[in-house]
């Protein structure tokens, strides 16, 4: 049963357990929201994750207390909602009431060396309260990242929609924001599976996620990327991510790493080895117990590294969990820039082009050929061009070209019309 915060710093627990004190930084895992509470809920249960403090901040009261969080805050404000029931789905009240308890997340979030904020958008608490919790941060300088998920294709419009909204505004104030869509679990579900399977797996699949990302920064321990990293990777340029984990055991009767690194492309939130081979850049952490040796992260990272394409940005990391005995997983965080405007687009020379701009090595025989021999007049293809109904409006024209002519005409180009069938 997790305590609730009073407000006050005596309040909260201090304990400095050998496993706390392994690590070198000190991760906040921090759900919000009922699904927030769900995934913390499963990433309590996954080896390893001791070594992470956890807070779920919802409205609804017994979500908090099924959590399985360190730290709990129950959001209620006096003008909405103060029955613990929740804010049934109101983004209005989840905002006042999250953004109510300001301080107390204050508090929470002040001696932590990085956060990972977490919940499912779409609904009251999380989508309404996660801004807050993204400006308690920003304030701090504190290093944050978001893992969030949007809602099934299956869930109504005006979820999906204040999902999106959520993010767009997200942007702005984060450093590091990552969106996983809940259909990539499709990929890993039978199609008659029931509705609850469905997410309860998605559940599962964040909390691994979660956990993964966890490792990632922790790969500071002995070789890997930093926030700065992270978040610089993040920002460069619009992007897309994804995250792939993969576990395995010596148990298993196979080489572990091999395995952990077949899980890990199976993984759903990944997309496959495809995915991996059209990144631009790639962070992979392999975690292991005491037991993991300097071969087998060899070969892991180099197992994966064969997968990726030339040139790619690969920041390769490892980390030592005390609880991952005869354990191994592979984390990987991979990420792909969209195309820069001047490859998505004609270049500009083609696309301004029309009939009358056209340089004369095009319309012209050649000057050169010209010079070798007499002197010969040059004649212009003239055609007649008519713009139809639109002859007697005044011209609509954009870059000097007159939009009411065909554009094959403007253009010059041929149409092929094909044979009449007639014998010459």
């Amino acid at each position: 049963m997790s305590d609730t915060m009073e407000g006050t710093l005596e309040h909260f627990p201090v304990t400095e357990t050998p496993e706390q004190l392994s690590a070198d930084k000190k991760i906040l895992v921090v759900g919000i929201g009922g699904n927030g509470a769900k995934i913390l809920q499963s990433f309590t249960r996954l080896p390893g994750s001791a070594l992470y403090d956890t807070a779920a901040i919802d409205t609804d009261k017994e979500s908090l207390a099924l959590s399985g969080a360190k730290y709990s805050i129950q959001a209620e404000a006096d003008w909405t909602i103060k029955n613990g029931l929740g804010c049934g789905g109101d983004i209005m009240k989840g905002e006042r009431a999250v953004a109510r308890e300001r301080a107390r997340i204050t508090q929470l979030l002040t001696d932590c060396d990085f956060v990972i904020v977490t919940g499912g958008l779409g609904g009251g608490t999380a989508t309404g309260g996660i801004r807050t919790v993204a400006s308690v941060a920003k304030g701090l300088s504190l290093p944050a990242l978001f893992l969030l998920t949007t809602p099934f294709s299956f869930e109504s419009y005006t979820r999906r929609k204040n999902a999106e909204e959520c993010i767009g505004e997200l942007l702005p104030i984060t450093e590091a924001l990552v969106v996983l869509p809940n259909d990539l679990l499709f990929s890993t579900l039978p199609p008659d599976s029931p509705a609850d399977e469905a997410f309860a797996k998605a559940s599962a699949e964040m909390a691994a996620t979660v956990f993964g990302m966890g490792e990632i920064l922790r790969s500071r321990q002995l070789i890997g990327a930093d926030f700065a990293g992270i978040s610089a990777l993040l920002q460069k340029r619009k992007t897309s991510c994804a995250i792939g984990i993969g576990r395995a055991d010596s148990d298993d009767g196979l080489d572990r790493c091999s395995l952990a690194l077949e899980r890990m492309l199976e993984s759903p939130f990944l997309g496959g080895s495809a995915r991996l081979e059209s990144s631009n850049a790639v962070i992979l952490t392999v975690t292991g117990g005491p037991d993991l040796r300097i071969d087998e992260m060899k070969r892991a990272i180099e197992s994966a590294s064969a997968i990726l394409p030339q040139g790619v940005n690969l920041t390769a990391g490892t980390s030592i969990n005390p609880d991952y005995a005869s354990q191994v997983q592979l984390s990987v965080l991979a990420v792909r820039y969209d195309q820069p405007p001047e490859t998505a687009l004609p270049p500009q020379k083609q696309k301004s082009e029309t009939l009358w701009s056209r340089s004369p090595e095009k319309t012209l025989p050649s000057r050169k050929k010209q010079q070798q021999g007499d002197m010969i007049q040059d004649t212009f293809k003239l055609e007649t061009i008519s713009k139809g109904i639109f002859s007697k409006s005044a011209a609509v024209k954009y870059r000097d070209e007159d939009l009411d002519v065909p554009t094959f005409q403007r253009r010059g180009i041929s149409i092929d019309k094909g044979s009449t069938g007639k014998q010459s």
